[in-house]
């Protein structure tokens, strides 16, 4: 997946799509920390949001939850898994 730089033009059909519908363009646009997040990922790596606080430099809790918003946006793919000791723990994957 490319993501848009500062100086790359915008496809057309995606500032149609953002002028039909402006209030769901926030659902997509991912903030400078987000997208700092999404582009620590290789592409097909598996990471956890441990992995992503490290490389990023943030608490495990805010890893978690940027990882969980970029998820929700569609740009990730997150599995699921139970410990045998109790809760559980998200592998993400671009």
């Amino acid at each position: 997946m490319q993501i848009c730089t500062k100086n790359e033009q915008i496809n057309a059909n995606l500032m149609g799509a953002a002028r039909a519908v402006p209030h769901q363009v926030g659902l997509i646009k991912l903030s400078k920390t987000q997208l700092k997040v999404l582009q620590s990922i290789m592409p097909g790596e598996k990471v956890t949001a441990e992995q992503i606080a490290e490389r990023c430099n943030l608490s495990s809790s805010w890893a978690s939850t940027l990882l969980k918003t970029v998820w929700e946006r569609g740009y990730l793919v997150r599995t699921v898994f139970v410990r045998e000791c109790g809760g559980v723990f998200f592998l993400y994957k671009s």
